[in-house]
């Protein structure tokens, strides 16, 4: 994901320093070309930031379910599960190997 961040912002840079020949021909091109790069920018960090979000709140809901199972296996066994009773039981429950 970084990588495809940092490949975004590369491809932005390199349009606003391509957009530099235009500009001593023509003030409208310029304006047009710099204008197009920023929009790119933003846009490009509005989607990272997007994706962020969303990641952190997957992590969230994560942790949550696994705190709230080790609390309810707490109260009924006495004791906390070990790593693989956890691994196992995440594994048959959500079909993904916790992270």
């Amino acid at each position: 994901m970084f990588f495809r961040v940092l490949t975004a912002g590369a491809l932005c840079v390199a349009i606003a320093f391509g957009s530099a020949a235009p500009a001593l021909a023509d003030g409208a091109a310029s304006t047009r070309n710099i204008i197009i790069a920023g929009a790119a920018a933003v846009a490009g960090f509005f989607t990272w930031s997007h994706h962020q979000r969303i990641k952190k709140q997957e992590q969230q809901e994560q942790s949550r379910r696994q705190q709230a199972y080790r609390e309810w296996y707490y109260k009924k066994y006495g004791r906390y599960p070990t790593d693989q009773e956890f691994r196992d039981w995440y594994a048959k429950t959500y079909g993904v190997a916790p992270t």
